[in-house]
């Protein structure tokens, strides 16, 4: 239809192009001669639309595709992964340890220099009370001289000294004379000792008096650097407690597996755990001289409330008095029985396992004035007591705060 000449093909061609837009140009261009360029057919609009967006999202997954696979022949170290936290946590972990370390050595020495001045002070002291005793022994001894040479005197005075020629004249045989002279020079002899002894003893009671004088000053200055030691030893464990506790429990963890791995041990030695649960310090001051006795136990200085826990699973007895203050008695399920002294308040009894709180460090008993501590002491099977340091020492070294 579309090729046909004359009026019924251009009618035709009309109608041909009012139905379909491009069959009518390439008729209308064959007839002026024109060449018939080829049309791409027109898309609708939605069609058009979706199309587009197809195209958006292949050049999107295009671009992502393009950033992401580089990254993939980067080399691993040169990208920000988890490794390079953690090592910065363990750096963090090991500064922090190197830190702590530096305190759990200062505080050991300021430890063993507050022992130190304290058995130096409790030495003067026993000294000093010594010769109290001696000074008053010498005073009563000379008091007593004296009133026998005044009695002496008296009596001298009163009858009347005897002459030697009294003695030879008033003889009546040489035996008699003999007797005579020697009763008369053994009195003499005696009056002449008690004199020396007076002379002596009141020389001794102004060379005492004199000592005392110097032991009291010496028990001054002792204890004004016990003062300044304590309050050195107490900051620097403060000090420890709160460096503790401004680190987060990641890095302690990180702190704790960095020393279990150095040193080999776990937390327990033998099922005996560390009594004090903090920051603390101890020395060896077993049979330290102490107010009447020697020291029994050992001292374990930390801040005042710090939780004291049982070395081992037993029962707990708590109890009250004398120089011990508030203390607890644990009876280990081992046999053996361990002192808690000095407390400042208890925590569990009756049985519990090792670990548990029983009490916290205080300053009860004859240990107020000083600093806080923990008077430990361990009694095999109940008898007397032994030197608990090498004990404390060992699980003090394996134990992870």
């Amino acid at each position: 239809m579309l090729g046909w000449k004359g009026q019924e093909g251009r009618i035709s061609l009309y109608d041909n192009a009012r139905a379909c837009p491009e069959a009518g140009r390439r008729a209308k261009a064959r007839e002026r001669g024109q060449k018939v360029k080829r049309r791409k057919p027109a898309m609708r609009r939605g069609k058009r639309r979706q199309l587009t967006g197809g195209i958006g999202l292949v050049s999107s997954l295009g671009i992502i595709l393009w950033l992401i696979i580089p990254a993939f022949l980067v080399p691993s170290a040169m990208l920000p992964s988890r490794a390079a936290t953690l090592e910065e946590k363990q750096r963090e972990a090991e500064r922090i340890r190197a830190r702590i370390q530096a305190l759990e050595e200062e505080s050991r020495r300021l430890a063993d220099e507050y022992n130190a001045v304290l058995t130096e002070y409790e030495v003067v002291r026993t000294q000093a009370e010594e010769n109290r005793r001696q000074l008053e022994k010498a005073q009563k001894d000379y008091l007593r001289a004296r009133d026998l040479l005044q009695r002496r005197l008296r009596s001298m005075y009163m009858e009347g000294e005897t002459s030697t020629l009294e003695v030879f004249l008033e003889s009546t045989s040489l035996d008699d004379l003999l007797s005579r002279y020697i009763f008369f020079s053994s009195i003499g002899i005696r009056d002449r000792r008690i004199m020396m002894e007076a002379k002596r003893l009141k020389d001794e009671i102004q060379q005492r008096q004199a000592e005392l004088e110097g032991q009291k000053r010496k028990q001054e200055e002792l204890l004004a650097e016990l003062g300044a030691k304590r309050a050195s030893l107490e900051a620097s464990l403060q000090e420890q407690q709160k460096l503790l506790d401004s680190v987060s429990q990641e890095i302690l963890q990180l702190v704790a597996q960095m020393a279990a791995r150095e040193t080999g041990r776990s937390v327990s030695i033998k099922g005996f755990i560390f009594p004090v649960a903090g920051p603390c310090t101890f020395s060896n001051d077993w049979h330290a001289p102490r107010r009447g006795h020697l020291h029994q136990g050992n001292d374990i200085f930390a801040p005042m409330g710090t939780p004291c826990v049982a070395c081992v699973s037993g029962t707990v007895t708590q109890l009250q008095g004398g120089n011990a203050g508030l203390y607890v008695r644990l009876v280990g399920d081992d046999g053996n029985v361990y002192y808690y002294m000095h407390l400042q308040r208890f925590g569990a009894s009756g049985h519990v396992s090792a670990g548990t709180v029983i009490g916290y460090v205080g300053d009860t008993g004859n240990a107020k004035g000083g600093p806080p501590h923990l008077h430990f002491e361990i009694r095999p099977g109940g008898g007397s007591p032994i030197n608990p340091y090498p004990i404390l020492l060992a699980a003090y070294r394996g134990y992870a705060r």
